[in-house]
C-alpha cells in the first residue's frame, strides 16, 4: 500500500493559480470565511480534508469526526481535492494511523505526561488520542494558530502557543508542563533547510533529554519529484530538506536513538487488518505503479538522550 510520497503538512499552503481550479483555497466560500495564511501554513487544509474524506469513505481506515465538522464549517473549498487527491488522502490516513499508534502507546506507558504537537495546523490529535489525564501543548505559527483558535479551545490540560518550531519559546513552555515528553512534528521538517532541521534537533537534544520525538521526512528524491505530487504541485509551498535514510540522524548526535522507522508501505502492512479488502487491492496496485514513491517518505520515532 502506498501513495504519493510527499504529503502536505499540518501547517502549510497558499494555493497558486492552476488549471484545475485551485486558485486560492483560503478565499472565503460558503460560510467558511477567508483564511489569512502564508504559503506553507495554508497546506493545513490538505491533511484536514484528507482525514475528513477518509472518515466519510465507505472504505475508511480512519475515524475523525471532528475533522468532518471543521471541513463542513469551512464551507465549499475542498471540491478540487476530491477530484484529484486520492493518493494524498490515503497517504495522510496511513501516516495519521502511525503517529497516533506511537502516541497512544506512549500515553499508556506514561499517563499524565505531556504531548507537544508542533506544527499542529488543524490537526485533531487531541480529540483522537487524549487519555483524560495527560497535558498537551499545541504549537504553530501565528497565522495558523489564529485559524486554529476558531475551532478549538484551550482547557486546563490543553495549551495553544503561537510560535516557530525553530525558536526556543515552545520548549520553554513545554518544560513548565509535567514530563515525560512526547514531541510530534508532522508535515513540517521537509519545508525547512537542513541547517534548520539540525538546529531543531540540537535544541531537543540539549533541552529535552529523555523525550520521545516523532516526525516525518522525505528522501532527496521525494524533494526532487515534488512537482509530480497530486496536491502540492498546485501550491506555492515547496519542500527543501530530504534525507536518504531517516535512521541516519543517529549520526547527528550521540544522544539520538532511532526506535522505529517506517515507509508508507510498511505502515500499510502493519495495519492490514484494519483495511477493507478493496482498499488492499488499491494499495497493491499503487505500490506496483508507484514504487519510487514508496521509498521517498519516512516516519520515524526517536529517543532523545
Amino acid at each position: 500500500m502506498t501513495t504519493d510520497a510527499e504529503e502536505p503538512g499540518e501547517s502549510a499552503a497558499a494555493a497558486a493559480n492552476s488549471p484545475v481550479g485551485v486558485a486560492d483555497p483560503a478565499e472565503g466560500r460558503a460560510d467558511g470565511g477567508k483564511l489569512d495564511l502564508g504559503p506553507v501554513q495554508q497546506t493545513l487544509l490538505v491533511p484536514l480534508w484528507a482525514r475528513a474524506a477518509e472518515t466519510r469513505s465507505r472504505l475508511s481506515i480512519l475515524s475523525d469526526p471532528r475533522a468532518v465538522e471543521i471541513v463542513d464549517a469551512l464551507g465549499d473549498r475542498f471540491g478540487h481535492f476530491n477530484r484529484f487527491a486520492l493518493r494524498s488522502r490515503i497517504g495522510i490516513a496511513l501516516r495519521t494511523l502511525q503517529f497516533d499508534d506511537w502516541l497512544r502507546a506512549f500515553l499508556v506507558a506514561h499517563p499524565g505526561g505531556t504531548v507537544a504537537d508542533v506544527g499542529v495546523g488543524l490537526n485533531t490529535r487531541f480529540e483522537r488520542c487524549d487519555d483524560g489525564v495527560s497535558h498537551w501543548l499545541e504549537v504553530d505559527l501565528p497565522d495558523s494558530m489564529a485559524v486554529r483558535r476558531r475551532y478549538f479551545a484551550e482547557t486546563d490540560r490543553r495549551t495553544m502557543l503561537a510560535g516557530s518550531v525553530l525558536e526556543p519559546d515552545w520548549i520553554d513552555r513545554l518544560l513548565e508542563l509535567p514530563p515525560p515528553y512526547f514531541v510530534c512534528i508532522e508535515g513540517v521538517l521537509m519545508y525547512l533547510p537542513e541547517a534548520g532541521v539540525r538546529r531543531l534537533i540540537d535544541m531537543l537534544g540539549e533541552r529535552l533529554p529523555g523525550a520521545t520525538l516523532t516526525f516525518d521526512a522525505l528522501t532527496p528524491d521525494g524533494v526532487a519529484t515534488q512537482s509530480q505530487h497530486d496536491t502540492l504541485k498546485h501550491f506555492e509551498a515547496r519542500f527543501d530538506w530530504g534525507v536518504e535514510d531517516v535512521r541516519s540522524l543517529e549520526s547527528w548526535r550521540s544522544d539520538l536513538t532511532c526506535e522505529d522507522a517506517v515507509t508508507l508501505k510498511e505502515i500499510a502492512v502493519r495495519n492490514v487488518a484494519r483495511m477493507p479488502w478493496m482498499l488492499k487491492l488499491i494499495g497493491l496496485g499503487m505500490s506496483t505503479v508507484k514504487r519510487r514513491a514508496v521509498k521517498a517518505y519516512w516516519l520515524a520515532k526517536y529517543r532523545v538522550g
